[in-house]
């Protein structure tokens, strides 16, 4: 099953999908949110010094708990989530996850800072 899951996200580049969503969430918070950008990174933020690799890929079942006894947020539908911590300067500062449909398409990213 493990395997299985491997080469679905290398057949559906699931790995560079997370990493160019992840670079233009980044940017865009960069761009959008400056002083909270300043006060995570710095005023000398260095980009060589942010490590950015793919550390995840789960598979998740939606629908497993089908009496609904445990309250949660429900897609409908089984989905896969990659997660990329966001570390800088050898500092974990957060994460983001990409969530992908199991035909490849993403439908939904979370840049988290902690």
């Amino acid at each position: 099953m493990i395997n299985e899951l491997r080469q679905w996200a290398m057949d559906k580049e699931i790995e560079k999908k997370s990493i160019d969503g992840f670079w233009f969430c980044f940017n865009n918070y960069k761009k959008e949110e400056q002083q909270e950008f300043r006060e995570v990174f710095g005023d000398d933020f260095d980009k060589s010094q942010l490590k950015i690799q793919l550390k995840n890929v789960a598979l998740f079942l939606d629908e497993w708990d089908v009496a609904k006894n445990y309250n949660a947020i429900s897609y409908g539908f089984d989905y896969v989530v990659t997660y990329i911590p966001i570390e800088y300067k050898n500092k974990k500062l957060g994460v983001y996850r990409m969530l992908f449909q199991l035909n490849g398409e993403s439908f939904d990213e979370f840049f988290i800072i902690d």
